[in-house]
């Protein structure tokens, strides 16, 4: 029986920047806060994905990878078929060895390209790929705004496995876009639309893709305007506020005459910023030298419903185990909490912190209002 071949691409350096503050991975410098590769967030959700790919179908495909971090070592440890394609020059790889091997996987003529990375990753493929052969991506990114990912590895291995076990899978074009830098001095968190992917349609898997992002309108101004007020209704000069990424809290910055980091997190405390744009190592050593109250002011990503795993990796499990869950503030507009195409997501990277959120949250949406809304652990 002819096997499925799968071009399995892993890009180890992915995610590294988010508990950094670096807004992504994608700086030529990035391999310079790597101390320990085995320890590589990349890693440990790639693993999470093979982990789940049902062992009964192994016998169907074959693995087309590069070497070591760039898949062989991941696949090694879990006995997969594989047939090594690439060799990279360096062990740090850069994105010249990405798009040597996605040249390789159209070169070998595989079947499905199965590739671990965020946004960055994504518009590699989709440039040499294009909709040409179909992916699955497994979701290890900073921002990852694009349609094109699962809402957690485990969702990934759902699919992979439908589409090794379904002959006569459905297709679907997903966006690819990523960060548009030249709004961010604007003050506006849009995306640069890159083109499409292909990927199975997995019907029966409910949660199985992410919405492409979405953000603040200027439409929103007067649901904006109401938050402000109830920020300012809540505030006290003697407490500190770790504030959150996003347009929709640095209009709370703004209403104070402050400029924040607008996909980063600030300090505020008695109507200045104490600290700005911070790494996760800089708000952990803060909450574990301060007495006073700490309150941590956050958004949700719109239409895509994360309140953690995207954009704010910053804020780490052990953050979140420091910090009273009754000084959480969350803050979203109406017009962003009716375009949710599903619950709040929740992804912190650790299940046990994960579940400290229960089955409910309550989002602040105007003046002195709350919503109550169903969270969904994407990792259950």
């Amino acid at each position: 029986m002819k096997k499925i071949k799968i071009g399995f691409l892993v890009n180890p350096i992915s995610g590294v920047g988010g508990p950094l503050g670096l807004k992504g991975s994608d700086s030529k410098n990035i391999w310079n806060y790597v101390n320990d590769l085995k320890k590589l967030k990349s890693l440990s959700r790639t693993n999470d994905m093979l982990l789940n790919i049902d062992k009964i179908f192994c016998d169907k495909f074959i693995f087309l990878t590069g070497s070591e971090y760039m898949g062989e070592n991941s696949l090694k440890q879990h006995d997969f078929n594989y047939k090594l394609v690439y060799k990279s020059k360096n062990i740090r790889t850069t994105d010249v060895d990405t798009v040597n091997l996605l040249y390789e996987f159209k070169e070998q003529n595989v079947d499905l390209i199965l590739y671990s990375g965020g946004d960055g990753t994504s518009v590699l493929v989709q440039k040499i790929i294009k909709e040409t052969i179909p992916v699955i991506a497994i979701p290890v990114g900073v921002k990852m705004y694009s349609g094109i990912f699962p809402i957690s590895p485990i969702h990934s291995a759902g699919i992979f496995n439908e589409f090794i076990n379904s002959p006569n899978v459905e297709y679907t074009l997903r966006e690819i876009s990523d960060l548009d830098d030249t709004q961010i001095i604007n003050g506006i968190t849009s995306t640069q639309f890159a083109g499409y992917l292909n990927t199975p349609l997995i019907s029966n898997l409910s949660y199985s893709l992410q919405e492409s992002k979405g953000g603040s309108s200027a439409d929103e101004k007067d649901e904006i305007n109401n938050l402000v007020e109830d920020f300012k209704s809540r505030y006290s000069k003697n407490a500190y506020y770790l504030i959150g990424p996003g347009s929709t809290t640095s209009s709370l910055l703004k209403s104070k005459n402050l400029d924040g980091t607008l996909l980063g997190f600030d300090i505020l405390h008695n109507d200045k910023l104490v600290k700005t744009d911070c790494s996760e190592e800089d708000i952990y050593k803060f909450i574990s030298n301060t007495k006073s109250e700490i309150y941590l002011v956050i958004t949700i990503i719109g239409n895509q419903g994360f309140l953690f795993g995207r954009g704010n990796q910053q804020i780490s499990p052990r953050i979140l185990n420091e910090l009273d869950i009754k000084n959480l503030l969350i803050y979203a507009t109406s017009s962003k909490l009716d375009s949710l195409e599903n619950d709040v997501l929740i992804d912190t990277g650790d299940i046990n912190t994960d579940s400290i959120f229960g089955n409910y949250i309550n989002i602040i949406s105007g003046y002195k209002f709350t919503e109550l809304k169903k969270t969904k652990i994407v990792y259950l």
